[in-house]
């Protein structure tokens, strides 16, 4: 075993790496054990063989699992970390922050310029007719709902948000300077580039 201090961030990286390495082992040792196939007997050096992809597999599922081992106490203590500092709570304000900006951007890039303003819609013949009589839109014009007022408001709206987004997500990044101190064995801590 050996101690690694490192940020909040950098323990998130560490986690990331073991995890891919695990999900990569996983996936070798699923299609051997689950997949493995042969379209006769070709002589015992071919069972041999095979034996052989089953012993480095079993030796992958236990790696895999040790792996996942390490990756429960690292992300279990960044969660305590996290709890201490607060991030969590910072976090959960900026999910939500980015959740309504997306949406607002998605109202106002649907503002288009071939929608007819909700004033205009009595000038509109009684009904539209289109050439291709398959058209799922015939017979329609979308309708501008959203007044001007109202889409200037949720412009300005977007670009608060995203500002305060902005701002929590430098804060974030400060929380995550805390440092941690944990203990890896040291064939793990090779794996995740420590």
């Amino acid at each position: 075993m050996t101690s690694h201090t490192l940020s909040l961030t950098r323990w998130h990286k560490v986690a990331e790496r073991l995890s891919r390495t695990y999900t990569e082992l996983t996936q070798g040792v699923r299609n051997t054990f689950n997949n493995t196939q042969v379209s006769g007997y070709l002589g015992e050096s071919q069972v041999d063989r095979i034996r052989e992809i089953g012993k480095t597999e079993a030796s992958n599922l236990r790696r895999a699992f040790e792996l996942q081992d390490a990756l429960i106490k690292i992300r279990q203590a960044i969660g305590e970390a996290n709890a201490k500092t607060g991030v969590n709570r910072e976090l959960a304000e900026y999910d939500a922050l980015m959740r309504r900006h997306k949406l607002l951007e998605t109202i106002l890039v649907g503002q288009s310029t071939d929608m007819v303003a909700l004033d205009e819609v009595s000038m509109l013949p009684k009904q539209i007719l289109s050439e291709d009589r398959y058209d799922r839109t015939r017979g329609t014009v979308k309708v501008k709902v959203l007044d001007a007022e109202s889409e200037a408001y949720l412009r300005k709206e977007a670009e608060s948000i995203l500002a305060k987004g902005y701002a929590l997500s430098d804060r974030i990044s400060d929380l995550n300077r805390e440092r941690l101190t944990l203990e890896l064995p040291e064939d793990i801590a090779r794996a995740a580039g420590l």
